[in-house]
Order: structure tokens, then sequence, then C-alpha cells
């Protein structure tokens, strides 16, 4: 038992519950565990790609990113950098990385309706050194090379890079945008999916925050901008609040503005534990 993995298990605020949890058995019900992916990049534009042994249980010798679950006790920089040192016996510098978005994923229905119950942190690291394969302190990478995005879409198209990577070519290569014309606005509308409301399509997906759109305004789909309403329990009909964050998807056409009804303003876990019920579906960055 003491070689076991264990994991801490989160809320899906990323609040912890004091409560752990052992690799390879079923998560709990309403519990996550945290995840780390980890992009690495030269000054070249290039991205280290490492390829799975072949005695891993899941594609085996296919392509991927440095990952893993975080442990027990650890924060998600520590993950990262741990898990990186692990696979391919890199140290990178702390002071070089960012994390470029969080995904808080339940069910997938693009993985087969694979049950993720994860909250993935994905980060971008710079570096310039040489490759260490053999200092890494496991066996689970059988080679590591710089590739290009484009050597890397070429794998994802021959099948050979692990599929859920797939939010690379429009979430790591994907610029920074700026909100800053838009976050602090005073905005009114139409509230179209109340709070305690089934979604039109997907009746059993329960909207639990007040939806509806901005009137006058049209985003990306041409449509009227879409808005998560924060600061009520109460369904509405119509609302008038600051936007105090946005949401950027980055596999669609459209954002998402988050609007606080009492001008006050949000901690990311709040809104990204709150909107996962359907943009877990998705790719995004959330902007404040």
């Amino acid at each position: 038992m003491e070689n076991m993995e264990k994991w801490d298990l989160y809320t899906k605020y990323r609040e912890k519950t004091g409560k752990e949890h052992i690799r390879g058995e079923k998560l709990p019900e309403g519990f996550y565990h945290l995840v780390v992916h980890v992009w690495i990049r030269n000054s070249r534009g290039e991205y280290l790609i490492s390829r799975r042994s072949a005695t891993r249980p899941t594609f085996p010798l296919m392509w991927e990113c440095v990952g893993g679950s975080v442990l027990k006790g650890e924060s998600s920089m520590e993950g990262a950098l741990r898990e990186t040192k692990e696979e391919v016996g890199l140290d990178l510098d702390p002071k070089a990385g960012r994390l470029l978005f969080t995904k808080i994923r339940g069910s997938d229905v693009r993985y087969e309706c694979k049950m993720f119950n994860d909250i993935m942190d994905v980060w971008l690291f710079e570096y310039d050194g040489a490759l260490h394969l053999e200092a890494a302190t496991t066996d689970e990478v059988a080679d590591c090379r710089w590739m290009t995005g484009s050597e890397i879409r070429e794998l994802y198209e021959e099948k050979k890079l692990v599929p859920t990577l797939d939010y690379f070519f429009c979430a790591v290569e994907a610029g920074e945008r700026d909100y800053g014309d838009i976050i602090g606005k005073t905005v009114r509308g139409t509230v179209d999916r109340p709070l305690g409301s089934a979604h039109p399509r997907y009746p059993e997906m329960i909207y639990p925050v007040n939806y509806g759109y901005v009137d006058g305004i049209y985003g990306g789909d041409g449509m009227e901008q879409d808005v998560y309403l924060f600061g009520t329990e109460e369904p509405l009909e119509t609302f008038e609040g600051r936007v105090v964050a946005v949401w950027r998807r980055f596999d669609d056409t459209e954002d998402k503005w988050i609007v606080s009804l009492d001008g006050e303003d949000l901690t990311a876990e709040k809104i990204l534990g709150d909107i996962s019920f359907q943009e877990q579906f998705f790719y995004g960055k959330l902007y404040r």
C-alpha cells in the first residue's frame, strides 16, 4: 500500500476536500483530482514531444506531451516539474512556465464518453537546453524530440498522437487576446435559460446559473452575445450587471461573458466551477 499513488480529491471549485484517493480505484461521484499537461517550447517555436514506451497500458508507442496526475500534497506547478523530470529527465525552471488554461472534465463524448473527473491544468514552459532522456527517473518514455506544429499535426492525422491532445492546435498555439474593452462594461439583456431550467437540446443539462444574452451586441456566431450571470439564486427574465470576466472558447466561434449582477468580483474557481456543466465540452480560457 505504501507504493500506491495517492491523489488529493477536490470539489469542482478546486477546493481540497481533505479526502485522498488511490490511483486505479473508481473516483467517487462529485469529486475531482488534479492533472497537468506540460508543453515545453524552445526559442525556435518547436515543442518537446515524447513517445510512450511499448509497455504503457494505454496508447503504447504513441506521441504526447509530458503529463500526469498531481500527487497528494503537491501543487499544480510541483506536479508539472516532477512529471517532467520523471518522464523526460529535464529540470525546468519554474519561472519559465505559465499556466495556459484550466479545464474541468467530466465525461467527454468526443472520447467515447470517457469519464475523466479531473481538473486539468495545461502548462507552457520555455526551454532551450539539451535533452536528457537518460536522466528520466521512470521508463514511461521511449523517445523524445523537438517538433514543429506542422509535424505534430502530421502525427495527429496519422493517428500517432494521443487523441486527447487534439486541443493543441486550437489552444496551445493560439495567441492571447485582450478583453480590456469588454471587462468592466455594464450590460443589459434577456435571460432565455433561467437558473434551474433544462438545456433545449440536452434536457439532462440543468443550468445552475442564469444564462442569457446582451441586447444589441452580437458575438462571433452572429447571434446576440451570450452571458453567464452571477449574483442571484433566483431565476431571472432580464438582467443588468458588470462584465467581470470572459470565457474564451478555443474550439468554437463564440466567447461567453461573465456578468456579476451585484458588481462584485468573482474568483476564477467559482466561475469555472459553475460554468463547467456546459463548458466541460469545450476548451477555453478565462480572462479576468
